[in-house]
């Protein structure tokens, strides 16, 4: 019984684990969005942005 208690708990330290770096996956990616917002003339979103007739 103790060794199905043990591999109850790693599995969720696991789950907790992947739960936390898919946290900071997504707010990394949140964080490189706002930047290529911020800044479109370094390769990121420069088309669909820039007002027309307008170089970005």
């Amino acid at each position: 019984m103790r060794d199905r208690a043990r591999v109850k708990k790693v599995a969720l330290w696991a789950g907790l684990a992947l739960c936390l770096a898919f946290t900071a996956w997504v707010a990394w990616g949140l964080l490189e969005f706002d930047r290529d917002i911020e800044n479109p003339h370094e390769g990121g979103f420069s088309g669909w942005q820039c007002d027309a007739g307008r170089d970005c």
